[in-house]
């Protein structure tokens, strides 16, 4: 056995750190031109300022909170993003405090404190919940892994899960369905799972979905007459404005606008504030940035988020506790899924979905639980114990 020793020195992640300082330039930086497209009348830019210095405490204070405690209260922390869920559905929809917002119920309004969305901390609660169950689990069958214990692994997450998303569905709120589904899958692969439960329950879906997309255009008669018909009239316009967008001209709406001020932008961008796109300083966040600053300036934030993936996949190589593995790898889906789904429905490629661009998109509920999970990433490097001389057999 060789000899192995720690070192128990805490250090700051300074290019995460720097990174997300970058994001938070970038973000009022483009609000800032958002807000001036004419159909705003407040300064986001400034808010969204504000929010920063908040989400940046935020992060710094959970920083120093071992990532290690999250195991004796997760389900604390799941309970009550649970309260929050059903407190909701309980009140709303109310003028005041739980208002209808573009046919949801999926914010409180509160004096002082303004809007909160519970589920964007529902997410989180969840990335910790899921991460702790999947580490007990693992801890107990370490040295008996078989297709029974894995399977007994995927019921324990869906017990976790379901719950959640049987509330968010009657939100109305599918994109943080889908957010919570990047999540899931992400620990799945990365928790040990037999591949073949992987190709069953990860691949199966992937092929539905392509499935249906080649369907739609060679069977449109069959998919309109038996799939369509059992889906809600607001399903079916977002499928319409993705699939066809310049025929469905009003479910399309949003899609043509962010696609048509992507393309005016070009290579360096043309810094038109007069070109309209529906909530611009939020969801089409990044058609203002390809608008603005064109192919270039688009090809740089995405650059940037694969610079900030890097940070987190780094932390979780180097982190030598599997629970931190998994609450950076479950990061990792989530934020990955939410860049690649809100750029993608900005290029005509995925559904409009609501979705937010992480770190950029004006909003504070979002902001600070976004800077709440990155605190995390960066506490397991903080807490980690890093190893001179490894264990090993000889």
């Amino acid at each position: 056995m060789g000899l192995q020793n720690t070192n128990t020195e805490k250090q700051y992640d300074i290019n995460m750190l720097f990174v997300l300082f970058l994001f938070g330039v970038v973000s009022c930086f483009y609000i800032y031109f958002a807000q001036q497209m004419g159909q705003y009348d407040a300064n986001f830019s400034v808010r969204q300022m504000f929010f920063y210095i908040i989400a940046f405490g935020v992060a710094l204070v959970v920083l120093h909170f071992d990532f290690e405690y999250y195991l004796n209260i997760h389900w604390f922390l799941y309970g009550f993003g649970l309260f929050l869920l059903i407190l909701l559905e309980i009140i709303g929809p109310h003028e005041t405090i739980a208002p209808m917002i573009n046919g949801a119920v999926s914010w409180f309004t509160l004096p002082v404190i303004g809007s909160i969305q519970p589920s964007e901390l529902m997410r989180i609660f969840l990335v910790i919940t899921l991460s702790a169950v999947t580490y007990r689990h693992n801890s107990k069958y370490q040295n008996n892994r078989d297709i029974k214990t894995d399977l007994t692994l995927l019921g324990k997450m869906a017990l976790v899960v379901l719950p959640v998303l049987i509330l968010l569905e009657r939100q109305p709120d599918m994109g943080s369905v889908m957010l919570i589904g990047s999540i899931v899958v992400a620990l799945m692969i990365v928790s040990g799972i037999s591949y073949k439960l992987l190709l069953l329950f990860i691949g199966g879906p992937l092929f539905v979905f392509a499935s249906f997309i080649f369907a739609f255009f060679r069977f449109p008669v069959f998919v309109e007459t038996y799939l369509l018909s059992m889906l809600q009239d607001y399903q079916v316009n977002r499928i319409h404005g993705w699939l066809n967008p310049f025929e469905y001209v009003d479910a399309g709406f949003q899609t043509v606008r962010a696609i048509t001020a992507i393309g005016s932008g070009r290579l360096f961008g043309n810094n038109d504030t007069s070109i309209y796109i529906p909530e611009a300083h939020t969801d089409f966040i990044f058609a203002v940035i390809s608008s603005m600053h064109g192919f270039i300036g688009g090809a740089l934030v995405i650059t940037l988020y694969f610079v900030l993936l890097y940070q987190i996949l780094i932390t979780a190589l180097r982190c030598h506790n599997a629970f931190g593995k998994y609450l950076c790898a479950s990061l990792i889906g989530m934020l990955s899924f939410q860049v690649f789904q809100n750029i993608g429905m900005s290029l005509g490629l995925l559904p409009v979905t609501g979705f937010t661009l992480p770190l950029l998109s004006y909003g504070g509920s979002s902001l600070i639980a976004t800077m709440f999970a990155l605190g995390m990433v960066m506490s397991v490097r903080y807490h980690s114990k890093s190893y001179f001389f490894e264990s090993r057999k000889e």
